[in-house]
């Protein structure tokens, strides 16, 4: 599959910097109950969750909902890390930054944000970073200063970069990408026709499984969680990335207009997952799927 020109599943319309950090105003998380629009992205650290918006980051601590005081930029691409965050993305309406952020990375939960790579340059809408390792994949959707369109990776966090040939991938629609959390050369794609699987750097891939529509992907340590359109109805599975059988996760019941977009689990406590739905459903459960909570409905916090 040639990557000069990405769509998106049939579903929806899928949806800095070298140097010196950036501190809008006084940075803390405060409580909230705004309404969410767009959801770009989400990840847990320390049994929070933290979802990367249109209008900034919120979490959630199992009780409440905290919206940031600052730096309240368009997360594209937002990854959580062991230690830090990546994202790329747009400023907010007012900031000084320049407009797209490139590769950013914030070791302080979005107080502060390291300008990494291609400042000004990129937007990367597809990006992620294993959680224990220090390799970032990005899909590059528009031609820059350093990279053609294509699959890259980079382990010295964007100082230098190296493509994947991308090879194998029979779908001409990508819904999420997840970078495996300790072993650097492996990445899942899901996609409109399937799920595949790279175990060398993105170079090659296998079809994981049957031909149907995956719009997201997690990759655990030992295990891949995903979410499948299928027979009319939403679904999510948990299964061993070295298998092709798969259990099924039993979740709420969701119409089969609004499929599950992206898929969060805890490195630490794996049976820790949150789903988040095209209508911006979000559903976090504490023991891999006996029980759900609902913390969002159609974008409003609860």
């Amino acid at each position: 599959m040639k990557l000069t020109k990405l769509t998106v599943l049939a579903i929806s319309s899928f949806i800095i910097m070298t140097g010196c950090s950036q501190t809008e105003k006084k940075f803390t998380y405060e409580k909230t109950d705004k309404k969410i629009d767009h959801v770009h992205g989400a990840g847990f650290l320390e049994n929070d969750l933290y979802v990367a918006t249109h209008e900034g980051i919120i979490k959630h601590d199992g009780q409440n909902w905290y919206t940031t005081t600052g730096n309240n930029h368009d997360y594209m691409g937002f990854t959580m890390t062991k230690d830090a965050f990546y994202s790329s993305g747009h400023p907010a309406e007012g900031s000084n930054l320049k407009d797209p952020l490139g590769l950013i990375k914030s070791t302080d939960k979005g107080k502060t944000l390291d300008r990494l790579a291609l400042y000004g340059e990129s937007d990367f809408h597809y990006l992620t970073a294993g959680y224990d390792s220090d390799t970032i994949y990005v899909i590059n959707q528009e031609s820059n200063s350093e990279l053609k369109t294509g699959m890259y990776y980079t382990r010295d966090e964007g100082k230098t970069w190296e493509s994947s040939k991308f090879s194998g991938i029979e779908s001409d629609s990508i819904g999420s990408i997840s970078a495996h959390p300790k072993k650097k050369e492996m990445i899942a794609v899901s996609t409109r026709d399937g799920l595949y699987l790279s175990k060398d750097n993105g170079n090659n891939f296998e079809l994981m499984t049957d031909t149907f529509m995956v719009p997201a992907v997690f990759l655990l340590k030992d295990a891949m969680i995903y979410s499948t359109i299928e027979d009319k109805g939403i679904h999510l599975y948990h299964q061993n990335i070295n298998e092709k059988e798969a259990a099924e996760i039993q979740i709420p019941k969701i119409s089969d207009k609004n499929p599950i977009m992206f898929i969060a689990a805890s490195h630490e406590k794996p049976e820790q997952m949150a789903i988040i739905t095209y209508a911006n459903d979000i559903y976090i459960t504490n023991d891999s799927g006996n029980n759900w909570k609902q913390v969002s409905k159609e974008g409003k916090l609860e």
